[in-house]
């Protein structure tokens, strides 16, 4: 026997010694606050013909290929769907116990063969009800160490149905529409920012204080910007951090004190997602953007962070329906 292959032998079984060694299971649960009854609630989950409204997948692909049984209600009901960017699978309702909890088993065939055990709990609140959205399950073997991070993608998914789900029920509408435009170019651009960090959950707040304090040092300089944009320097969600920098371009050069710095933009290639509504649901555009990446290989540049530009103005354009950001993801 050569070598070569003992050495590959001993990698293999390090390998499965490793797997063996690891808990391949995962538990996600995330929850939300809505302020209506949770019999509209528990009417609107258990009905698979509603889900296409505000399922956190299908709003990245609209044209995936749906596919609903027993007119989505029920026990023995089949969701299923095939797309590019979604894959393919099904979820099935097990058990439902009416304005109260439902039990669903979720089948998914690509992008790999996998069973977990879905679950939603409504429950009544001061302010209406608390909808609970939660996934169970284990990894393949050989996925054994994608485990634990399937818990914030997973996670990060939920919290943006589950934001879908509490604006349509409040509101009757969902202010979110992603438009995936490919591979673009980006002209790069001076620049003056303000750079933060903060808990992953207070990027929203923190981002409108350094806006607030980007729109003070324009209005002290003269400067008036044709857009705004951030940049993610680092935005994880397996991180409880992020770190990004919120500013403007700038033409000239001008007088950047307390915490502003200046910089440049590089010109880059990337794939672009123009997301048009509320900020709160720019999460759809990110996870369409890195969903696109994936699908087509293309291969990310990290020598250059990510960058959202806002394409008008929401002091001026107050319906957040109408508010345009243009994603780009660098890519070599």
């Amino acid at each position: 026997m050569s070598i070569a292959l003992i050495a590959l032998g001993v990698i293999v079984l390090g390998l499965v010694i490793w797997l063996l060694s690891m808990d391949g299971t995962y538990h996600v649960k995330k929850s939300m606050i809505i302020k209506a009854p949770k019999e509209k609630a528990y009417a609107l989950v258990s009905d698979y013909k509603t889900w296409k409204a505000w399922s956190p997948w299908l709003c990245m692909e609209p044209d995936a290929k749906v596919s609903i049984t027993n007119d989505g209600i029920g026990v023995g009901a089949v969701n299923g769907w095939v797309g590019d960017l979604v894959g393919s699978g099904e979820i099935e309702h097990l058990e439902l116990k009416e304005n109260e909890s439902i039990q669903q088993e979720i089948r998914f065939i690509k992008p790999f063969k996998s069973k977990s055990e879905v679950y939603w709990q409504v429950n009544d609140a001061e302010e209406g009800c608390e909808l609970t959205w939660g996934m169970k399950g284990a990894m393949p073997f050989f996925l054994k160490f994608m485990a634990k991070k399937m818990e914030p993608w997973i996670g990060m998914d939920y919290e943006r149905g589950l934001k879908m789900i509490k604006d349509l029920l409040e509101k009757g509408k969902i202010d979110s529409e992603v438009s995936i435009e490919g591979v673009s170019e980006l002209e790069g651009f001076k620049f003056v920012g303000l750079k933060e960090t903060c808990p992953m959950y207070e990027v929203g707040p923190s981002m409108k204080e350094a806006f607030g304090k980007i729109n003070a040092l324009c209005e002290s300089e003269k400067v008036e910007p044709e857009m705004a944009f951030s940049i993610y320097h680092k935005f994880d969600f397996t991180d409880p951090e992020c770190t990004y920098s919120s500013g403007v371009p700038i033409k000239n050069a001008i007088n950047a004190g307390n915490g502003f710095y200046t910089s440049e933009y590089p010109d880059i290639k990337a794939v672009k997602v123009l997301f048009k509504g509320d900020y709160e649901h720019l999460g759809n555009g990110w996870a369409s953007a890195y969903s696109y990446v994936r699908y087509k290989k293309l291969k990310v540049n990290k020598k250059v962070d990510p960058i959202e530009i806002y394409l008008n103005d929401p002091a001026k354009e107050t319906d957040p329906a109408q508010w345009l950001t243009a994603i780009y993801i660098p890519i070599k």
